[in-house]
């Protein structure tokens, strides 16, 4: 029987590995976008968009496995209070294909899902001769749920109305990219911006 206790530190040290591995886009500096302390920044008299390609780390530790995760951050410079929706925001990869951003309530019923807390706590009525390491296994389990949808609650962008003046900052969530992208390009409101994968752009500077 596997020991429990030793299986987790090789889980944790896995998890560690398959996070090193992930691809990072830089973003890529031109006429319209500066380049500030990792965020592509695009500047108007109405507004200014950041944005980021940014690693999600927290619960729940599996949302990289199927998302790409950018951090935006957006300034209303206008005296009136500005709409922003989920399809002002889009992903391209390098062939042109297009992404759009996946809604919190989607990832919300794919990766934490409602009948969790009453399956384990059934489970728990009808299985009285459980040892008291599995029920504080099942303990866990439900708080780590917990705090993963308080997280993405808390850290995701939420989309509406921003007053004037004000700033929303959050975390958008796209399919996917396929690893064999060099590239990938965010659209905001006809703003378009690059991002170059952090190898590729390593491999560029060296030969210059």
């Amino acid at each position: 029987m596997i020991n429990k206790k030793k299986l987790f530190p090789l889980l944790i040290a896995l998890m560690l590995i398959i996070t090193s591995c992930t691809v990072k886009y830089m973003p890529v500096e031109s006429q319209d976008v500066k380049v500030t302390d990792g965020f592509a920044v695009v500047k108007t008299k109405a507004w200014t968009f950041a944005i980021e390609n940014k690693y999600w780390i927290k619960e729940p530790q599996n949302l990289t496995d199927f998302f790409t995760t950018f951090y935006v951050s957006i300034t209303n410079r206008h005296k009136k209070e500005m709409e922003i929706g989920p399809s002002d925001i889009s992903l391209l990869d390098e062939e042109g294909n297009q992404f759009d951003v996946v809604l919190l309530d989607y990832i919300e019923q794919m990766l934490l899902p409602k009948q969790l807390d009453y399956l384990i706590i059934t489970n728990l009525e009808e299985d009285l001769i459980e040892t008291q390491e599995i029920f504080e296994d099942h303990r866990r389990i439900l708080d780590e749920w917990r705090e993963a949808k308080k997280n993405l609650i808390t850290h995701s962008f939420h989309f509406g109305k921003i007053l004037p003046g004000a700033k929303k900052s959050g975390f958008i969530f796209f399919p996917k990219l396929a690893s064999k992208n060099n590239s990938c390009q965010i659209i905001f409101h006809n703003n378009k911006i690059n991002f170059i994968r952090g190898d590729v752009k390593k491999k560029e500077e060296e030969k210059e």
